[in-house]
């Protein structure tokens, strides 16, 4: 079985709609509320999300492309959860980008352990040459 995935109903004075961004290809399983497209007039800007899980097919939009409203612009075909692969997770992409911050963070030699001392030392220094000084 499949379902038509259409463009959403456009504001009374608005006629056509543009496609801004096409997230899905031919061929592409998508899960319920994955984004599928966005859509902009000049009043407002709109994702449009899967509604169910399935194959895309049929798609006749791109990037650019003017549409209307109630224009069917792709049509799913129902898979079962079955048939389904296990949808990638959100968690497991978390994990490896804090992966690379843990990486990425290094700690620069001004402020190490052993540099904190000496940079209080000569801070503490300073100030006694100023208050010598000021007398």
């Amino acid at each position: 079985m499949n379902r038509e995935i259409k463009i959403p109903t456009l504001p009374e004075s608005v006629a056509t709609a543009k496609i801004t961004n096409l997230y899905v290809n031919e061929g592409q399983i998508v899960y319920v509320d994955d984004v599928l497209f966005d859509v902009e007039t000049d009043k407002v800007a709109l994702e449009v999300m899967a509604d169910c899980n399935g194959l895309v097919e049929n798609l006749t939009i791109t990037n650019g492309d003017h549409v209307k409203a109630e224009q069917v612009v792709m049509t799913v075909q129902l898979l079962a959860d079955s048939e389904l692969p296990a949808r990638p997770t959100a968690q497991s992409a978390n994990n490896s980008t804090r992966d690379l911050a843990e990486e990425a963070t290094v700690t620069p030699p001004l402020f190490s352990k052993f540099n904190v001392g000496l940079i209080i030392a000569l801070a503490v220094g300073a100030l006694a040459i100023l208050f010598v000084l000021g007398k």
